[in-house]
């Protein structure tokens, strides 16, 4: 006899069946296909991070490319060979002028900076003030004092404050929202306070060990730990596959590094020791590429983009977002053919570039006449909320907006791409928040387009009416412990596929009666 508590799954269930999430006048995922994406979610996450060219990520794209070949697609594989810097151990022990040794909590490692063995390297700590912010806040490395260093090596700290940034004018124009909301309805729209801006603020290691600098110590500030924890930021290796840089370097919190500023200022600190053991080594990774032939028997297709590395389930949900979106088009042919690229490179710091099918696969570009970049779909809002000068790391209570990057240059297809993008919004949840924006260039700056490797080259440079949907959290780039399964909303993430759902029907519609 089966548990009661199974009979009520059950009959939830059934319910389902008649109840889609978004509505039954509406297309969308069924709840054999909201299950089986969830499950695939769930046991891609327990394997752990899929950092380019790991085998979590060689795992999942053979399994996508499998499901795929299933589904009756055609596929194919863009195969490389990448020099994979692999961070395991990581420490900083201080040691005191009064004979002790400490050991200090630090909130992780700068990526690609370098490789010190279990042993470490050692040296005295050289209080460099901090890096820098210009008035738009990008980076400054101007600021560093790098006088005056230690004959014999030194180990360089500094702060690094958090830039914010937003998404309103003059930087981005905002073109349109889910359900015509209002821009108040969207508050981040002026401020995102996210540490993902690190991303720009970058270092030259080679010169930094021109000075004799063996390795760095950078604080967090306006950050808290837990924010700030595991941020894979910058992802900048040194240029060119297999050149490698060499000053080991790692992250403390904001509180950590005000007691390390205090004791060395005040003569207390001897030494540093950083550990970060993060040999290289050659491994094999892939782009994968799915076509699903329209009905139509044209050379004409709409483009599915996205990346398959990152560290968390939120981070490179893209693939199963899209083999997901392959799947319920094999079952619901359209007279459009798919493209669906899975490009990998995404972290690998330079060192693989992303855009390679681009040249490889030019074909795929030539016959696109839409683009649509998913990633990130289900991310639960987190932030630092500030209590007596203090920053508390929490839940907001709302889902991140589908932050969606377009070009706003005059073109009838880019128009009915848009329109037909935000009509796809049309019944769904209020907690469902999308803003369209177009990155500008004022005064000579040009604002950047965000999202997977290539997708500017797409939208931007290549004028292919583009949809560049990019939610970013501010863990975004942070390897968590439960690989952000706690932080991904399942409805939030079905309502998104099914926008995309309805959007893809809307285009091949236009499509069908020569409108596109």
């Amino acid at each position: 006899m089966l548990a009661v508590s199974h009979l009520l799954l059950i009959n939830t269930i059934i319910a389902s069946l008649s109840h889609p999430v978004l509505g039954s006048s509406l297309l969308g995922l069924d709840q054999q296909q909201r299950q089986t994406l969830r499950d695939r979610l769930f046991q891609t996450n327990l394997r752990g991070p899929r950092w380019t060219g790991n085998d979590n990520q060689n795992v999942l794209l053979d399994l996508v490319t499998g499901s795929m070949d299933l589904a009756g697609l055609k596929t194919e594989t863009l195969d490389y060979t990448l020099n994979r810097w692999d961070p395991r151990w990581w420490s900083l022990n201080l040691q005191l002028t009064n004979g002790t040794n400490i050991s200090v909590p630090t909130t992780g490692f700068w990526p690609y900076s370098g490789d010190s063995g279990l042993a470490g390297v050692t040296a005295p700590i050289h209080d460099a003030g901090t890096y820098g912010l210009s008035a738009i806040e990008r980076a400054n490395t101007s600021t560093l004092d790098l006088e005056n260093l230690p004959e014999g090596g030194s180990i360089i700290f500094f702060d690094n404050p958090s830039p914010t940034r937003n998404y309103s004018l003059p930087g981005y124009h905002v073109l349109g929202t889910s359900r015509n909301i209002l821009p108040e309805d969207i508050p981040e729209l002026g401020n995102l306070s996210n540490p993902h801006w690190q991303s720009e603020k970058k270092l030259k290691f080679d010169k930094l060990a021109d000075l004799g600098v063996k390795g760095m110590i950078s604080s967090w500030v306006h950050t808290s730990d837990e924010n700030a924890a595991l941020q894979f930021l910058p992802n900048a290796g040194a240029p060119g596959n297999g050149n490698l840089y060499n000053v080991p370097s790692l992250y403390v919190g904001n509180s950590t590094g005000e007691l390390i500023r205090k004791m060395v200022s005040n003569g207390e600190v001897k030494t540093a020791t950083i550990v970060l053991d993060a040999p290289s080594y050659e491994a094999p990774t892939k782009t994968v590429i799915g076509y699903l032939p329209g009905l139509a028997g044209r050379d004409e297709s709409l483009l599915l983009y996205t990346h398959s590395d990152g560290p968390s389930i939120i981070e490179e949900n893209g693939p199963l977002l899209l083999l997901t979106l392959a799947e319920y088009f094999a079952k619901n042919p359209l007279n459009i053919s798919l493209d669906i690229v899975m490009t990998t490179g995404h972290m690998s710091g330079g060192h693989l570039d992303e855009k390679l099918w681009m040249d490889q696969r030019p074909e795929i570009r030539d016959r696109a006449k839409a683009a649509i970049i998913c990633e990130h779909f289900g991310a639960i809002e987190w932030k630092d909320v500030w209590r007596d000068g203090v920053p508390v790391y929490e839940p907001t209570g709302r889902l991140e907006p589908m932050w969606t990057m377009v070009s706003d240059k005059p073109s009838e297809e880019q128009e009915l791409l848009h329109n037909l993008y935000i009509d796809a919004f049309d019944g769904t949840p209020d907690w469902l928040r999308m803003a369209m924006v177009s990155p500008q260039r004022v005064g000579g700056i040009k604002y950047r387009w965000y999202g997977a490797g290539g997708s500017s080259y797409l939208g931007r440079k290549g004028d292919l009416p583009t949809v560049g949907i990019i939610p970013q959290p501010d863990y975004l780039w942070a390897a968590m412990s439960d690989g952000g399964w706690s932080k991904l909303d399942m409805d939030m993430v079905v309502s998104q596929i099914d926008v995309i759902i309805r959007l893809v029907t809307s285009l091949n519609d236009k499509y069908s009666a020569g409108q596109l």
